[in-house]
């Protein structure tokens, strides 16, 4: 195999443990994401706490809409951001290095 056979399967790899490893953080990163919309000072309209319905989002209170509109596009960003960051350095010429480097 050539030089860019190898840079094209190592890119793939980097790639794959790319998806995995963010796919492993989804739950973590959605637990945290829940926390915040949780917050008494936020009270986001959308959000319902199945662990602990009575902290769920209250009428009574003002709601941030601001806040809680960038906590609900928060989860999609950061996987598009990993995803379309990948296939870019996947799709890259050059291996991924700068066409300057010597």
């Amino acid at each position: 195999m050539n030089n860019n056979g190898q840079m094209i399967m190592l890119q793939l790899l980097f790639l794959f443990m790319t998806i995995v490893i963010t796919v492993a953080m989804l739950p973590a990163i959605n637990s945290i994401l829940g926390v915040g919309q949780n917050s008494e000072n936020l009270n986001c309209k959308g959000y319902n706490d199945t662990d602990t319905p009575s902290l769920s989002y209250n009428s009574s209170l003002n709601t941030n809409k601001t806040a809680c509109l960038a906590l609900d596009l928060y989860l999609p960003y950061i996987l598009l951001v990993v995803l379309i960051g990948s296939v870019s350095k996947l799709l890259m010429p050059s291996g991924g290095r700068s066409p300057y480097e010597v």
